[in-house]
């Protein structure tokens, strides 16, 4: 799969779902640096966050968290969703602080069902929230505020949901959970299996053997896939040079950082900085 980073202009970003993610959308990796509020207005659509499956359809929101893994797997012909991505520059300036922890660990229930009402005003607030598109100070405030109702509304469906779905995990889903957040925090300064099994105090092997039951690819599968990601993002949408990149990704060396970056995308990290691929990838 493509990767792509999602930063919006201005903080904020409301669209048709083809307009944020682009029209080539499927089977590509998203990363956002904000929040991704979803509601299906139309036919279906078959997503996954991190190593999961969902299948959204009509009248169901689902969250896309920060620095999660989000990709389009399938979607209906006649498939449309209004969005709104909101950064976290955003979500640290609106007036009232909701329960961001839930939001930020939704996990296995990153949808809801919408009744008509919840509905209604969720597409009515993304209406209103679009018109408010002005960066003077007044408009701002106005548009913080009505963000934070959108908010106020999916925090109070995921509340509900999560007291209905309440479910016991097994011992091999609750350390590929672990997993997953030691590997978001560290990925920059580690790349061995070793390290994670030991911070969650299982062998590397059986650390293996349980990841790649639960999501169908090993530990070093996932470690090399975040850290092909964060190299092929900071190649091409900053001006670092190959060595700055590979010292703040914790290579011994730039020679190492390259042949990992030729090894997993196919062409070194200077080739893909200055070929077409990353217009490929939406840059």
């Amino acid at each position: 799969m493509e990767e792509k980073i999602l930063k919006s202009e201005g903080n904020f970003m409301f669209k048709e779902m083809t307009e944020v993610l682009g029209m080539d959308f499927e089977n590509k990796i998203f990363v956002f640096d904000g929040f991704m509020f979803n509601v299906c207005t139309k036919g279906y659509i078959k997503i996954r966050i991190n190593y999961k499956e969902y299948y959204v359809e009509r009248r169901e929101l689902f969250v896309v968290p920060p620095k999660n893994f989000f990709s389009v797997m399938e979607f209906s012909s006649d498939f449309d969703a209004k969005v709104l991505f909101v950064s976290m520059d955003v979500m640290r300036d609106i007036p009232i602080i909701p329960d961001f922890n839930l939001l930020k660990n939704i996990g296995d229930n990153p949808c809801v069902k919408l009744n008509g009402d919840k509905e209604e005003d969720m597409i009515k607030l993304y209406s209103v929230i679009e018109r408010y598109n002005g960066k003077d100070e007044n408009t701002r405030l106005i548009r913080n505020t009505l963000i934070l109702s959108l908010i106020l509304i999916a925090v109070s469906m995921f509340n509900r949901t999560v007291v209905l779905c309440e479910r016991t995990y097994s011992r091999q889903e609750i350390i590929t959970r672990r997993f997953f957040e030691l590997l978001f925090d560290n990925y920059e300064r580690i790349r061995t299996v070793a390290f994670y099994a030991d911070k969650l105090c299982v062998s590397p092997k059986y650390l293996s053997t349980i990841v790649k039951s639960v999501t169908g690819f090993t530990v070093q599968y996932w470690i090399n896939e975040v850290v092909t990601f964060e190299s092929k993002r900071l190649v091409r949408t900053t001006d670092m040079d190959i060595w700055q990149i590979s010292d703040k990704l914790n290579f011994s060396n730039s020679s190492s950082f390259v042949r990992f970056f030729r090894t997993h995308v196919g062409v070194t990290p200077l080739d893909y900085r200055n070929s077409k691929i990353c217009e490929k990838d939406g840059m």
